[in-house]
């Protein structure tokens, strides 16, 4: 049975009641000001005003510094509670001024999550009329280390929001964390390169008016690792400059020109040493370039690749000798030398994702547990699996999948795979099935006599003709550790009585269960 909801400590509990503060002083404002007789504009504007400064001074001048981010965390969310409110409340009956005003007020109450000294703030949690409020006082948060602005205005804006942005970061020397997609621009690295030098991780994907003229304000940043530029219009000229300028480059995301950037700091005889990247990350590279990563990146870790014709021999990626995170696209898994590689390299592999990979049967999941015996996260996403197996379990050297914490399976498999691989992973910690695995109450009995995952924590099934609350009373005795069980709404063995019935009792008992839909992977 999983554990009981434990009380919450004096700190989460206050922190709680900062939503009632805010919300019965959010109600108050709009009984008096927003519903208040017309022709008083201008002293309701001033009104207005004084409460969310007088709330926001009281708020931060009465909690530690150090739960400031917590804090302004909670008055969003309650913030973005009062917006839905507001708007369900909205009729045709209700004059549209007063509507106006309402939500005018409720929007401005943003402000009282601003202060200077923030050090952590993601923009794009919240809906596009709260992030209008938080651009337009960036400025004021001037202790920021981690800002995420998210997508901006998805590019539609960009012009709009740069003076915004600008008048913000160029007060934030204290940054190290920077995310802005689209809406990025040449100016604002400009303003970044000259007062963020602290800077360690910087995301403009999709930002199209990123050029090769950010790459010397980029250098001034020499301590980034991660420079996330993808769809930008940085050149592979711009990108061979930052690879060899900046020494602590670690990671340049997706990069689908990295081979051509290897060979053009190869032939411009630019190359120095072996660079610091940790990361590979491309869809469109050849055997020579995979060479070229071996010999200049020896110390990558993770590599994710899209195979083609182009690559005649993965086994390349075997003399990188640090490498413990491996994502590979589109191939074969004997064809196309997976299994030879796994075999020289999957002693060190940790992390292993297979996508589009075909000629998966028993006999492949098998030399995956042998091959990679501390492997703790695996995805099979859309592979082909085949229901055939050459090899006895009863030859196995290594007790199989004994590290593996998290599972991902989005793929179309017989009962003989599910079994194999959820039978064996006693350390199991997350499991994510897709909605074509075929998995039902008598593998899930099955499995959970052979293995009865002690450690489960989270378990994602997406859809099952076959699963009922048979499987859901097994979970309950067998897991303790289970905290989120998801997608019942889909398993076609659970009626709707029986789900609102298992909601109650999960309510009565005070199990800390979380079985809200949540499709995210």
């Amino acid at each position: 049975m999983p554990r009981k909801k434990s009380p919450g400590s004096l700190q989460d509990l206050a922190l709680k009641s900062i939503r009632h503060v805010v919300l019965t002083v959010g109600q108050q404002m709009i009984r008096s000001i927003a519903d208040s007789p017309e022709g008083r504009l201008e002293s309701e504007t001033v009104m207005l005003q004084n409460s969310i400064e007088r709330l926001n001074e009281a708020l931060f001048a009465n909690v530690p510094w150090y739960l400031f981010d917590r804090m302004s965390q909670v008055v969003l969310e309650t913030v973005h509670e009062l917006i839905i409110e507001t708007r369900a409340y909205f009729d045709n009956c209700l004059p549209i001024s007063v509507f106006v005003a309402r939500m005018n007020i409720v929007v401005k109450m943003t402000l009282v999550a601003i202060h200077p000294q923030l050090k952590s703030i993601d923009f794009s949690a919240w809906p596009k009329v709260m992030r209008n409020i938080l651009y337009q006082n960036l400025f004021k948060m001037t202790g920021l280390e981690i800002l995420n602005l998210g997508s901006g205005s998805g590019g539609w804006e960009t012009s709009d929001i740069e003076k915004s942005i600008l008048s913000g970061v160029i007060q934030m020397k204290y940054l190290v964390s920077l995310c802005l997609c689209f809406d990025c621009t040449d100016h604002i690295l400009s303003v970044v390169g000259q007062n963020c030098t602290l800077l360690q991780k910087l995301d403009v994907t999709s930002s199209r008016s990123v050029t090769d003229r950010s790459v010397s304000s980029l250098l001034n940043c020499s301590k980034l690792k991660q420079l996330l530029l993808y769809r930008t219009s940085v050149s592979t000229e711009g990108y061979a400059i930052l690879l060899s300028d900046l020494p602590y480059l670690e990671d340049l995301g997706r990069c689908d020109e990295f081979g051509y950037i290897l060979e053009r700091i190869r032939i411009n005889g630019k190359f120095q040493g072996p660079f610091n990247l940790r990361s590979f990350q491309s869809r469109d590279v050849t055997t020579s370039h995979l060479h070229l990563l071996v010999s200049m990146c020896p110390q990558v870790t993770h590599v994710s690749i899209f195979h083609d014709e182009r690559i005649s021999d993965l086994t390349v990626l075997s003399n990188l000798d640090q490498l413990t995170e491996l994502k590979l696209l589109s191939c074969d898994f004997f064809s196309d030398n997976i299994k030879p590689l796994l075999e020289a390299k999957g002693s060190n592999l940790t992390w292993l994702h297979l996508e589009h990979v075909e000629e998966i049967d028993l006999n492949a999941l098998i030399y995956i547990s042998q091959y990679c015996p501390l492997l703790k996260k695996l995805v099979l996403y859309n592979c082909e699996f085949l229901d055939h197996t050459s090899i006895s379990l009863r030859t196995l050297h290594i007790p199989p999948f004994r590290h593996l914490e998290r599972i991902t399976c989005i793929a179309d498999c017989a009962q003989t795979h599910l079994e194999f691989l959820l039978s064996n992973c006693f350390n199991i910690r997350f499991i994510q099935l897709g909605s074509s695995t075929g998995i039902g109450d008598a593998i899930m009995a099955k499995v959970l006599a052979a293995n009865p995952m002690k450690k489960l924590e989270e378990l994602r099934i997406l859809y099952s003709d076959d699963l009922s609350m048979r499987t859901v009373s097994l979970l309950m005795t067998h897991c303790e550790n289970l905290r989120v069980l998801s997608e019942l709404e889909s398993w076609e063995g659970i009626t709707k009585r029986e789900l609102a019935a298992f909601r109650s009792e999960i309510q009565e008992k005070n199990i800390d269960l979380d079985i809200r839909p949540t499709l995210s992977y």
